[in-house]
Formats: structure tokens, sequence, C-alpha cells
């Protein structure tokens, strides 16, 4: 399953994962600003109903995307440093990504 993610190198393997988060983030980002417009009067028990069930989701999503290869390596494959890097460089490169996306919008401001 996870065969051709082994030929990768952990930087590039963290940066994909990192860009995956980031994709999923905006999409749910841009559900969220569609479902504003098109329910003006409030999100209501529904709304709220939705949105928690949605968080739960996105963590399940978010968290596969980051820990689970990591969790692959480290269980079945007993390549732990690797999968301590993998998971470092994924943190690393979603923290230059939080930060990029903080000055843009500071300077949007």
């Amino acid at each position: 399953m996870f065969k051709a993610l082994e030929k990768e190198k952990p930087t590039t393997i963290g940066l994909c994962q990192s860009l995956g988060v980031t994709v999923y983030c905006g999409l749910v980002a841009l559900l969220f600003n569609f479902l504003t417009k098109a329910i003006p009067s409030g999100p209501g028990f529904f709304g709220f109903f939705f949105m928690l069930i949605l968080l739960v989701f996105s963590a399940a999503i978010t968290g596969t995307m980051v820990f689970g290869y990591p969790a692959y390596l480290a269980l079945v494959k007993n390549k732990i440093k690797e999968a301590l890097t993998i998971l470092a460089f994924t943190l690393l490169y979603s923290l230059v990504i939080i930060f990029i996306t903080a000055i843009f919008i500071i300077s949007l401001a």
C-alpha cells in the first residue's frame, strides 16, 4: 500500500502531507464561506450540529494525513526514527504554512 512512499525522502513526504492538510482546510474554509452566504439568519441547531460533525470528521481526516504513514512506519515496519523524522517535517512545513498565511492576512489588513 505504501510502497511508492518508501522511495521518497522524508522531507518530500512531510511537505506533501502538510500541503494535503492545507488543501483540505482550504476546502472546509470555502464550505464555511459558502454556508455563511447561503444561511444569512444564523446557523441554528442544525448548523451547530453540522459544525460539530464536521469537526470530528476533519480531525479524523487530518489525523490520518499527518499521523497515518508515520504510525505505519513505526508500528508495522519498526522504522521509528524515519517515522519521527517524517512527522517532524510535516509539522515544520505546517508551521511555515501557518506563518505565511498569517503574514498574508496581516498584509491584507
